[in-house]
């Protein structure tokens, strides 16, 4: 599973916003599509990142003026990956660097998709399905009783 490419992964659309715009335009696309970053987009070149942490650690609680572009609180220059590299390399990235949100660019620098720490829960779900449907409710609970007949 570690090798498989990134490409046979389902991911969703990425979520994107122009840079430049303001923080109220880019937390209310963020709500209406209830997703947890958003790319930053100057033309068609990835220029930053603006993730549901980026807002909780930047601008919530904050004497912040709603109306200042994204491009003061975004992450600048994410890292990115492309199709052909694995979901092992994804999963390496996530860990040292910390991230939750990897864009996915192809062989011209545009962005085609997001890698997300709930695709490789997805992707694991489908994989093995039997050992992930069989899962007790709770990681430490022992059934007391076979289930079934």
């Amino acid at each position: 599973m570690l090798a498989d490419k990134i490409v046979t992964l389902k991911l969703g659309s990425p979520l994107f916003v122009a840079s430049g715009s303001s923080m109220r335009q880019v937390i209310e696309t963020i709500q209406q599509a209830q997703a947890g970053s958003v790319l930053i987009l100057d033309g068609k070149r990835l220029v930053g990142i603006m993730t549901e942490r980026d807002v909780l650690m930047k601008v919530v609680a904050r004497h912040v003026d709603y109306d200042k572009p994204v491009d003061e609180f975004m992450t600048p220059n994410p890292r990115t990956l492309r199709p052909a590299d694995t979901i092992g390399d994804a999963i390496n990235l996530m860990h040292e660097a910390g991230l939750r949100n990897i864009p996915i660019v192809d062989e011209d620098g545009v962005v085609i998709a997001v890698f997300r720490a709930r695709d490789v829960i997805h992707h694991l779900a489908e994989s093995f399905p039997a050992h992930v449907l069989n899962l007790p409710p709770r990681p430490n609970q022992k059934m007391k009783t076979a289930e079934g007949a």
